[in-house]
């Protein structure tokens, strides 16, 4: 059971650096930076929204996502907005679970970019916690301006 969770613990730790996509910045505002990056799952160029520290949460497009994660491995999650009570528990999709991703979008968004912190903890199929928290300071902003930036 020791080594399961040590594997695990070290398979999450790799994801993590894994998912900290390297590229050129083009901007950056508050705790968040502007990159386009080659992403491998688009095909070609895309722009990213990240924080400046390392995080697994990256906006791309119309959603948030939290990447790097082990493929297949995800029980459930559950998010939190600023002091807003905590999300009710959610299970990933499969198409969630085969990317190894969770994806956040519309309404859900929209509340995360009105925000000041957001925070998500997953559970692995093995209970073990990951938590990732983040301050959201210049994101609005920033992303305001990516359409521009990023033509």
């Amino acid at each position: 059971m020791k080594a399961t969770i040590c594997i695990v613990a070290a398979c999450l730790a790799a994801s993590l650096a894994a998912a900290q996509d390297t590229g050129q910045n083009l901007a950056s505002e508050g705790d968040w930076v502007l990159k386009k990056t080659d992403r491998p799952s688009g095909g070609g160029t895309a722009c990213i929204l990240a924080p400046k520290s390392l995080s697994r949460i990256q906006i791309v497009g119309d959603r948030l996502e939290v990447t790097g994660l082990p493929r297949n491995s995800l029980f459930n999650y559950q998010y939190r907005i600023d002091d807003e009570p905590v999300s009710n528990i959610m299970f990933p999709t499969a198409q969630m679970q085969e990317a190894g991703a969770i994806s956040l979008h519309g309404d859900v968004l929209e509340r995360i970019l009105n925000g000041r912190r957001f925070s998500i903890r997953l559970l692995d199929k093995w209970h073990e916690a990951v938590t990732e928290d983040i301050s959201l300071a210049g994101l609005r902003s920033l992303r305001g301006k990516s359409a521009t930036i990023c033509e």
